[in-house]
C-alpha cells in the first residue's frame, strides 16, 4: 500500500481511531470514560436524526474506499458523521486531559478524515463544516454536563 492510500485509510478510519485513542486516554478516569461513551453514543444518534430530518444527498460520483454501504440515514450527507465524530472525540478528550501532544496527533487524524471525505466526494464542504461544528459544540456541551454532574450540581441527590 502506498503512502497516499495509507493516509486515505487513516482518514476513513478516523472516527474509530479517535474513539480508541479517547478510550485509552480516559481508561483511568472512569467517570469521564463513562460520560464519553454515553455522549459519543448520543452524538452518533444526533447525527442520524439530523440526516433524516435534513435529507441532503451526498455529492454525485462519490468514491467508496471500502465498499461501505450507504443505506438508511447514511445515504444522506448532511451533516457529515465522520466530521461530527472526529471533532466530538478530539474536543472532549482535550477538554478532559488538556494534552497538547495528544491534541496534535488527533488534529492530524481530524485533518486526514476531513480531507479524505472531500477527496472521495463523500461530502460537500458545507456538510463537513456543519458536522465539525456540531461535533465540537456537542463535545463542549457534554463536557459541561459531565463537570456539573461530577461537582454534584446536576442531580446532587444521586451522587
Amino acid at each position: 500500500m502506498d503512502a497516499v492510500k495509507l493516509l486515505d485509510n487513516i482518514g476513513f478510519m478516523g472516527p474509530l481511531l479517535l474513539f480508541l485513542i479517547s478510550i485509552y486516554n480516559l481508561r483511568n478516569q472512569s467517570p469521564y470514560l463513562i460520560s464519553y461513551l454515553v455522549f459519543f453514543t448520543a452524538n452518533t444518534l444526533v447525527n442520524k436524526i439530523l440526516k433524516n430530518i435534513i435529507k441532503q444527498k451526498r455529492p454525485d460520483n462519490g468514491i467508496k474506499i471500502m465498499d461501505e454501504p450507504y443505506d438508511g440515514s447514511e445515504k444522506y450527507g448532511m451533516p457529515s458523521g465522520h466530521a461530527q465524530s472526529v471533532f466530538f472525540s478530539t474536543t472532549f478528550l482535550y477538554l478532559v486531559k488538556g494534552s497538547p501532544s495528544w491534541l496534535i496527533i488527533e488534529l492530524f487524524i481530524v485533518a486526514l478524515s476531513i480531507y479524505q471525505r472531500l477527496k472521495y466526494r463523500q461530502h460537500t464542504f458545507e456538510q463537513l463544516f456543519t458536522g465539525s461544528a456540531i461535533g465540537l459544540l456537542f463535545a463542549i456541551f457534554s463536557f459541561y454536563i459531565t463537570k456539573q454532574w461530577l461537582s454534584g450540581k446536576l442531580y446532587p441527590d444521586i451522587i
